[in-house]
């Protein structure tokens, strides 16, 4: 899969009408982990948050979960608080801030107009209780990761697996016998190296629900930026959001961006 005008600096974002995307995910890993932060803490900020977030859910720890703190019988788990309308997802552990935006009623909010403030506001919150409850005065942000994840279900463009070549033109299926079968799935994975501190991880697989096939493709930024303050990490997000931009329209077809996602000419 060709990426020839993929690069990792500043550019205008191009928005859509009606884009695919499903689900973004703003995180960022922090090096060294609060070891000082525990469950009864994360009742206390939730108490902070609970008018927007009203549910509260444990999770397993993603990524590389870090060590029992002393006096700690079981590690703390990942935390999930959940906005009433079921979109947004603040997610915490010990060495993680992860927000989330998921596609439910409403349209796709825009990075820059909502999801990225939301991120940043939470992100504010959580450091200045983390500072006042547990006297570490500057979250170190080691890792950060952006990721879109994109979700076409049947339609007019697209069908069925044998379709996906309409929406990624450089994207080819390995055909057995002469008539393509719809029960065909795949799960393909792709990594590009674009700087010392920035990968492109991109995914396109496809499935089937309730009988009805989907394909999902993401797009995920990951760095390792090396114990960073917060405005270290932001500008990362900016480079790593024109990358996956740059991503997103270079591999997919330009003729399915005009006709039906609809190209926005002002960055949102």
């Amino acid at each position: 899969m060709a990426l020839a005008k993929i690069s990792a600096v500043n550019s205008p974002s191009i928005p859509f009408q009606n884009p695919p995307v499903s689900e973004v995910i703003v995180s960022t890993y922090f090096n060294p982990p609060l070891t000082d932060l525990r469950s009864e803490h994360i009742g206390l900020f939730w108490g902070k948050i609970k008018k927007n977030f009203p549910k509260a859910i444990p999770q397993v720890p993603v990524g590389i979960p870090p060590d029992f703190s002393p006096g700690e019988p079981f590690p703390m788990p990942r935390y999930w608080f959940i906005s009433a309308n079921d979109a947004n997802v603040i997610q915490v552990q010990k060495n993680a801030f992860m927000f989330n935006w998921r596609l439910r009623n409403e349209e796709y909010p825009r990075f820059y107009r909502e999801i990225k403030p939301a991120f940043d506001k939470y992100f504010g919150l959580f450091s200045e209780f983390v500072r006042t409850e547990t006297n570490v005065e500057n979250l170190s942000v080691d890792h950060c990761e952006l990721a879109y994840i994109n979700t076409l279900k049947r339609s007019e463009y697209w069908t069925g697996p044998w379709d996906t070549t309409n929406v990624f033109p450089s994207f080819s299926m390995l055909k057995l016998g002469d008539t393509p079968s719809d029960s065909a799935d795949f799960n393909c994975n792709f990594a590009y190296r674009l700087s010392p501190e920035m990968q492109l991880n991109i995914a396109i697989r496809s499935g089937k629900g309730q009988n009805t096939p989907y394909l999902i493709f993401e797009i995920r930024a990951r760095g390792r930026l090396g114990q960073v303050e917060k405005s270290r990490a932001d500008e990362w997000f900016e480079r790593s959001h024109a990358a996956i931009t740059h991503c997103f329209l270079d591999i997919t077809s330009q003729e399915i961006q005009n006709r039906f996602w609809k190209p926005i000419k002002e960055r949102q």
